[in-house]
């Protein structure tokens, strides 16, 4: 693990007293010596997470992540630090308490072709590219990220965003990755297997100089005409991997020390704008209670994928599940307990469809399910019985009015229409959908039913 020295007592400069220094490891720099205090609560949270842990690999990462904040926010100050030959150095004023430290770091750890970097390890003169990075981006653009129909405000900021970073780095390509492959914007990792890697220590950065070099990957690179590479986690503001950067180049050794401290510059900012565009989005199309869509988003979604299943030639489903016998959850456990239904239903019905599906919450206890392009009938007759079976078999509990705790089950009925077969636009779809769920609540209910015909018989639920 990298050892930091801190110097303690006087600081440097003053004249008539010794400096004392004290070699201490990340656990004590982060307990004794940083202003922790002037982190927000959200990344002290995480630095306390890392010191509970008691692994020494994610204290270091949190060490040089409240390092990066800390200079970042001014509660520290770099100071020349002149090289020794040891591997980079870095010394920190803190401004409040006047305290001088050094941090002594490695040089670039090396896996099979890769160079492994620590963040702080970088140039910092960097950060004086932010100016540029914020004209390429354009980030007061309002049409990007204030518009509430723009549903894709994440998508077309990792559009933007690949697009400075190759006019930044005269990159082939640039690729903003989501943690998660179902969220919307950015591109799939080219090896997911190592993008967990990057997303576990964002504190490091990979580099590849020559890509002909790499055992795993060397082939396929080259055909693809990649000679380096560049790997750089983007972080949320607590810490966590919301993504990261793949940075392709035709040419060997294309990146600079200086250049891949732009790359981490390049992925912060990239960070704060993700998180920008996620708020945004909860605060327009997410339903508070369930978490589970709106419905301005299933509108506005809805003519999205008619359109594209219309461009593809495909088919598209809507699904409307509606909880049975509803208004029995209010009258007898009360309000509350009727919300605590809806959530759970909504958990369900989310946990059962395709990553690319959406669940909206249409209004009262009615809740709109759309299966994307391509997706035949058997497929929505095999996924709507799914659904109504998850509704099903989970046991809800309440407490009720009368402070008691009970164990209830749920049903839900489901209407079924398609796209093309039986609708050629949103209301009608709509409509379609509606009047099956009609015949889906006759007695007994707990059913799905397409329109205008029987469903197709899908395959038992899996017990």
């Amino acid at each position: 693990m990298d050892t930091p020295n801190a110097d303690s007592g006087t600081p440097a400069g003053r004249q008539g007293s010794p400096l004392k220094q004290q070699p201490i490891d990340f656990r004590e720099l982060l307990e004794r010596v940083l202003p922790l205090e002037r982190l927000p609560l959200s990344e002290r949270a995480a630095v306390q997470r890392a010191l509970r842990s008691g692994v020494p690999g994610q204290i270091e990462e949190a060490g040089l992540f409240a390092l990066r904040r800390l200079e970042a926010s001014g509660a520290l100050r770099r100071l020349p630090a002149p090289s020794n030959g040891g591997g980079p150095v870095m010394r920190f004023q803190s401004r409040d308490r006047l305290q001088v430290f050094t941090v002594h770091l490695p040089g670039p750890a090396r896996h099979d072709a890769w160079l492994v970097y620590p963040r702080s390890a970088l140039p910092p003169q960097a950060q004086a590219g932010i100016e540029q990075v914020r004209r390429l981006i354009r980030v007061d653009d309002p049409a990007l990220l204030t518009d509430p129909r723009g549903m894709q405000a994440r998508a077309a900021l990792a559009e933007r965003l690949q697009q400075a970073g190759r006019e930044l780095f005269a990159a082939s390509e640039v690729r903003y990755v989501p943690a998660r492959p179902e969220e919307p914007g950015g591109a799939p990792a080219f090896d997911r297997e190592l993008a967990l890697e990057v997303l576990a220590r964002p504190g490091r950065v990979w580099y590849c100089p020559d890509a002909s070099r790499c055992s795993r990957h060397g082939a396929r690179l080259e055909r693809a005409d990649v000679r380096s590479v560049v790997l750089a986690a983007v972080s949320g503001a607590d810490g966590r991997g919301i993504g990261h950067l793949e940075i392709f180049s035709a040419t060997r050794e294309a990146f600079r020390p200086e250049d891949l401290a732009l790359v981490t510059l390049l992925a912060d900012f990239c960070g704060s704008l993700m998180e920008r565009a996620e708020r945004l989005e909860k605060l327009v199309f997410i339903d508070p209670l369930t978490s589970a869509y709106n419905r301005s988003y299933f509108d506005l979604q809805v003519r999205n994928e008619m359109a594209r299943a219309q461009r593809e030639e495909s088919s598209m489903a809507l699904c409307i599940a509606d909880i049975d016998d509803f208004k029995g959850f209010n009258t007898t456990f009360g309000y509350q307990a009727g919300n605590e239904v809806l959530a759970q239903v909504a958990h369900a019905l989310r946990r059962g469809v395709r990553p690319f599906d959406s669940v909206s919450r249409w209004g009262g206890e009615e809740f709109a399910v759309l299966l994307t392009a391509p997706v035949n009938a058997h497929d929505v007759a095999t996924v709507s019985e799914r659904l109504r079976a998850l509704v099903e078999r989970q046991v809800v509990t309440l407490e009720g009015l009368d402070r008691r705790t009970h164990r209830v089950s749920v049903s839900v009925s489901i209407g079924v229409a398609l796209y093309p077969d039986h609708a050629e636009t949103p209301e009608d779809l709509w409509r379609a959908a509606n009047q099956a769920l009609l015949e889906a609540k006759r007695p007994p209910k707990n059913q799905v039913v397409f329109y205008g015909a029987r469903a197709p018989q899908a395959p038992p639920a899996a017990g």
